[in-house]
């Protein structure tokens, strides 16, 4: 997973990513490197829809039009 490279260079204030059940805890794990990103996690049947917000947001203003 490529979780903390996304995270490290995000140009926006969330990251959703669709993963697999198993990849959850991958994904918890890699939040404790940037503690200044917040995670949610709804389970979807087959499954987990990751949501990764920052806790200060960088780019409330910013759009890309």
């Amino acid at each position: 997973m490529e979780v903390g490279w996304y995270l490290r260079f995000a140009r926006t204030d969330r990251v959703e990513a669709l993963v697999a059940p198993k990849g959850v805890a991958q994904v918890r794990h890699e939040m404790h490197c940037h503690p200044d990103w917040s995670l949610e996690v709804e389970d979807r049947e087959d499954h987990a829809m990751t949501i990764m917000t920052r806790v200060k947001p960088l780019y409330e203003n910013w759009s890309e039009d």
